[in-house]
């Protein structure tokens, strides 16, 4: 890399220690200044849009003359969508999807685009590849909300520099990896750790904080149990996947301390839970919010949705406005004892695209949620498992511990599980295997819909 790439690089992390502090201070913002930054932040975003993407000036017309504007009026975007109509989307006229996309699988580097710009990829639940792009105010921002994340968890930069291991995703297309590379700059030491070795080079950088996914932190809890992995932890942040209570019980034998959990996605949303571990906080001073049912009406608090809507209130080169993300949350209508405004989460539920439908007993489906597979992150013989619908029937592909063989013992309380919630006549078979292979992204997807009866809602 360049001189002029770490300046760069440096100059993003300053901009986003300014930002953090400004968010840290909107944190306890009564509501109403909070609703009117968003407006504010709304109208720059959606006039940007309107004045500068072909896609946008089209698909607002009429819809924005007036002020304020009115977010409710303008129509959702899905994800493909945004990929089919990226090229007149972005700002800047000389971003073209599929050129980024070559140069970011040629190169796989770390490095800003037109000199500007962060390019970042995501596998995409839709089978197309999702590109986003971040120009220097949205880039800040996601910094901010990192460093904001840390800041809540006690984390804030020092000297002699905390060590801190950041297990991400391989690819330097990811988010994860380019935040990681990001905020390794003068205060934070974070490293970038291969799923392969993790228990060598943890025992060797001896971390004093780690970030990991569920997945991994529970294979990491049974390494730390049985003495082959050795460190001691102040903290530890999971993040992108499902973790169940049985996983975080694991987590804290094993550490001796309770992992906040990380909401982050690739579309600029982030959240943490506080020291009260009651919820997690979503940033929505950064991005907004809207939860809504399958018809798009907003859900009552406390009431899951079918997805959210989310507005990205700082990137202006491919603005994101009112997107679908697949996620089932219920946001709690109480405020939190801490003292922080921004809204909490009653709970996240994981993603609408990982709830199985198979037949029931009555004729019609049963909705299966991901958390019904808890029971086999209970199971103290389980490392890892993953579970895949194939047609009306369920294979579960499980990474045993060593010397365990619960086969057997798993497929009769997954079935026993399934007739329980009204499954006609469960069709299970469970698997052993020596290990589960993940994406470059590292996230370990539980639920694999079936790809030709496409059973999963």
């Amino acid at each position: 890399m360049g001189l002029g790439y770490h300046r760069r690089r440096l100059a993003g992390f300053v901009a986003g220690m300014r930002l953090a502090r400004r968010f840290g201070e909107a944190e306890r913002w009564p509501r109403e200044r909070l609703c009117r930054h968003q407006q504010e932040r709304v109208e720059t975003v959606v006039r940007h849009a309107v004045r500068y993407s072909p896609f946008y000036r089209e698909r607002f017309a009429g819809l924005v003359e007036d002020e304020p504007v009115s977010l409710g009026r303008l129509p959702v975007l899905d994800k493909v969508g945004m990929m089919e109509n990226f090229d007149d989307l972005v700002t800047d006229r000389r971003l073209r999807r599929e050129e980024l996309l070559k140069r970011v699988e040629e190169t796989g580097r770390d490095e800003y685009y037109l000199g500007n710009y962060r390019v970042m990829t995501t596998s995409g639940s839709s089978g197309r590849k999702g590109l986003f792009v971040y120009d220097e105010p949205g880039w800040s921002a996601i910094i901010a909300q990192f460093l904001r994340h840390c800041a809540m968890m006690g984390l804030s930069p020092r000297l002699p520099r905390r060590r801190v291991a950041a297990i991400v995703g391989g690819a330097p297309t990811h988010m994860s990896w380019q935040v990681a590379a990001n905020v390794s700059v003068g205060v934070h030491n974070v490293r970038t750790l291969p799923v392969k070795r993790l228990v060598e080079e943890l025992n060797r950088f001896r971390p004093d904080h780690m970030s990991a996914f569920p997945s991994l932190a529970v294979m990491l809890a049974d390494e730390q149990l049985t003495g082959r992995l050795r460190v001691s932890l102040k903290s530890m942040i999971t993040t992108s996947e499902l973790r169940t209570p049985e996983m975080t019980d694991r987590i804290v034998e094993a550490f001796g301390v309770r992992p906040f959990d990380m909401y982050a996605n690739t579309e600029g949303l982030w959240g943490l839970e506080c020291e009260r571990h009651e919820g997690i906080h979503l940033f929505e001073d950064a991005a907004l919010l809207e939860n809504v049912d399958e018809d798009g009406r907003p859900v009552p608090p406390g009431e899951p949705g079918a997805r959210l809507l989310i507005t990205g209130l700082y990137n202006m080169v491919q603005p994101v406005i009112r997107l679908e993300v697949s996620d089932v949350v219920a946001l709690d209508p109480e405020p939190c004892p801490c003292g922080r405004t921004l809204v909490r989460t009653r709970a996240i539920e994981g993603r609408r695209d990982d709830v199985l439908e198979l037949p029931g007993r009555d004729g019609g489906v049963v909705a299966v949620h991901p958390l019904q597979f808890a029971l086999l992150t209970r199971d103290r013989e389980v490392r890892e498992f993953q579970v895949l619908q194939e047609g009306e029937g369920l294979r579960i592909l499980v990474v045993p511990r060593a010397g365990a063989d619960p086969v057997e013992r798993l497929q009769a309380k997954v079935r026993q599980r399934l007739a329980e919630l009204g499954v006609e006549d469960p069709k299970v078979v469970v698997e052993r295997r020596a290990g589960l292979p993940r994406p470059q992204s590292g996230k370990l997807r539980m639920i694999v819909a079936d790809p030709v009866t496409h059973r999963v809602r």
